[in-house]
């Protein structure tokens, strides 16, 4: 096998939130490296990282000391990236489970996130979205990108947002995808396009 240099990949990523999701079977389809709908997290600071996870379970017999079969028993896969952006959108995904109420009228304008949603002491289901995260593949013409989605996705990271006068208040995400039932089976999670010439 020959080395090929031109197949590293070194390109940062655009995040969106809230698209349709394609059919069964289909990747989502770009015009000019944009979705048709959701909306862009914007500027995000250091890598943003997809991590698919699989849990195994190795089966051990007495008469031998490696396991005699395998079977996987979960799988999980997710979104991590800091958002730069400090606006109504970017909260508004950041703070999951929180109320946004928007006074345009008021000088000055204010958007208002109400926290405490889960008062009642009860379970309550979480909003689910989908999280896309298109990054364009170098050297390529036309241009071809690298497409990761998760199709139902939460954020599942503490709310921590940083105040200081040295950097910037980031925040700090990582989706986690659950199934959706209402896909065809091995399309449940998530995707990973590479478009290639």
């Amino acid at each position: 096998m020959a080395f090929d240099p031109s197949k590293i990949r070194v390109a940062a990523g655009r995040i969106y939130f809230g698209v349709t999701n394609p059919t069964s079977g289909d990747p989502l389809a770009l015009t000019s490296g944009v979705p048709a709908d959701g909306d862009e997290i914007g500027l995000t600071q250091g890598e943003s990282t997809m991590t698919y996870e699989v849990t195994y379970d190795e089966e051990m017999a007495d008469q031998v000391l490696a396991p005699v079969a395998v079977f996987a028993t979960q799988e999980a896969f997710q979104l991590e990236f800091t958002m730069l952006e400090y606006a109504a959108t970017q909260l508004t995904v950041f703070f999951q489970n929180a109320e946004l109420t928007q006074d345009e009228i008021s000088t000055p304008k204010t958007d208002l996130y109400t926290i405490g949603n889960l008062a009642d002491g009860a379970g309550s289901f979480v909003d689910l979205n989908s999280i896309y995260l298109i990054s364009p593949i170098p050297g390529t013409s036309p241009q071809r990108y690298t497409i990761v989605g998760l199709y139902q996705a939460y954020q599942s990271e503490p709310g921590a947002i940083r105040y200081t006068r040295e950097g910037a208040s980031v925040m700090k995400s990582t989706f986690k995808a659950i199934t959706d039932l209402t896909r065809d089976p091995g399309d449940f999670l998530g995707q990973v396009v590479v478009e290639r010439n």
